[in-house]
């Protein structure tokens, strides 16, 4: 909990700069938690336009703290997962072991590196589609339909609208 109650409040610093946001001066600060809030908590509720309220540099780190979120939340359920296969039988430990590819908890840091690897991989499969969409049906320049594939295959992803 610790975790994400930090990425919140560092998340909603950024937001605040001016140059987060396409109106003038920066966000009010219950805008900028609402947002980063939801954006670490995946919920995908939004108070404002995302592609009309908010700069590149906004954008950026909403996809951020979406990437924390997500993170956080694929490892906290493979960690509780390697917790319960301890209390479960043989059988169920046997298939625990072999989905999260760890033995015990102390391998706390390859779940890590496998969730991020997993979730990486899957983002881009589906970045590259999202790249040729935008770039090709939409007439976006490469630069901004790979801005867009990825942006869109993170938030999607993680089941945000943020």
């Amino acid at each position: 909990m610790l975790g994400f109650a930090t990425a919140v409040v560092a998340g909603t610093v950024l937001p605040m700069v001016p140059a987060s946001s396409t109106g003038e001066g920066g966000t009010d600060l219950l805008t900028a938690l609402f947002t980063a809030t939801s954006a670490v908590c995946v919920t995908g509720l939004v108070v404002v336009d995302t592609g009309g309220y908010w700069s590149t540099l906004g954008e950026v780190a909403i996809l951020a703290l979406i990437q924390v979120g997500g993170l956080g939340t694929m490892t906290l359920a493979s960690l509780l997962g390697l917790a319960i296969s301890r209390r479960l039988g043989l059988r169920a430990r046997i298939t625990a072991a072999a989905e999260t590819k760890a033995v015990d908890l102390g391998e706390v840091r390859s779940v890590v590196l496998g969730d991020a690897r997993t979730s990486l991989a899957v983002e881009a499969m589906v970045a590259v589609p999202l790249f040729l969409r935008f770039w090709l049906a939409y007439d976006e320049s490469p630069g901004r339909a790979a801005y867009l594939g990825i942006f869109h295959s993170a938030r999607r992803g993680r089941g945000s609208r943020a």
